[in-house]
């Protein structure tokens, strides 16, 4: 094999390499109703991208891994996702507050102007500046357990927690706000882990895309 055989082989392997590495598996809802099925699609993307690993089984690994070898990081994350995929038995629990408060973060005394403000301080929010739909972000959705079915956890009401199994954490959502489209929304997410005091929350817009509601942006609320 001369010299250039040897540059041309190298290169269709690494290509090759490059082209099997493995990605995420999506969980796309197949729920008629518009609501449910946003709310599916969204949570199956905020349980590997906006919350922590302890939906993989071993937080600490991952974090180590991070912090160390980004590359390893993501091949690690992505194959210890992909085994647990539509396999209920490795599944670990989240837990939908939607009983709690019949409010979110927003509900303030003067919520639309407040929403109204916030929202026109990102260029990504501003087709929904004027949407009269606005005040749903502070408006606690009543989506309940029983209406998800994910592909990487098993969803159970607050009602059900228990400190000893396995928790992703508790989440709630607004309403939604659609764009005049209906093929645009936000929504706003509050996350947290009872047994670590940790949590945050943001407002999410996403796409409907090759139907699956895709995340396309996101602005941050608050974190603890």
């Amino acid at each position: 094999m001369n010299f250039k055989t040897k540059i041309v082989t190298i290169l269709l392997f690494s290509l090759l390499i490059t082209n099997c590495k493995e990605e995420l598996k999506e969980c796309v809802s197949q729920s008629t109703d518009t609501n449910v099925k946003l709310y599916n699609d969204l949570t199956d993307q905020l349980i590997p991208y906006f919350f922590r690993e302890d939906y993989l089984g071993d937080k600490r690994y991952f974090d180590s891994l991070r912090v160390h070898d980004d590359n390893l990081y993501i091949e690690e994350k992505t194959k210890a996702h992909n085994e647990i995929f539509n396999h209920p038995e490795k599944f670990c629990n989240l837990y939908i507050d939607s009983t709690k408060s019949k409010n979110t973060y927003f509900a303030t005394d003067n919520t639309e102007v407040y929403l109204r403000r916030i929202i026109r301080t990102k260029d990504f929010f501003k087709d929904f500046s004027n949407s009269p739909d606005i005040k749903n972000l502070s408006i606690r959705s009543t989506i309940k357990a029983n209406q998800f079915n994910l592909c990487t956890a098993k969803v159970l009401d607050l009602a059900e927690y228990d400190t000893n199994d396995c928790e992703i954490g508790v989440i709630y959502f607004s309403e939604i706000v659609f764009d005049t489209s209906k093929k645009r929304a936000l929504v706003f997410v509050d996350h947290h882990i009872k047994k670590d005091y940790y949590g945050r929350n943001a407002v999410f817009i996403l796409r409907l895309h090759d139907n699956y509601w895709e995340i396309e942006d996101a602005m941050l609320m608050s974190t603890s």
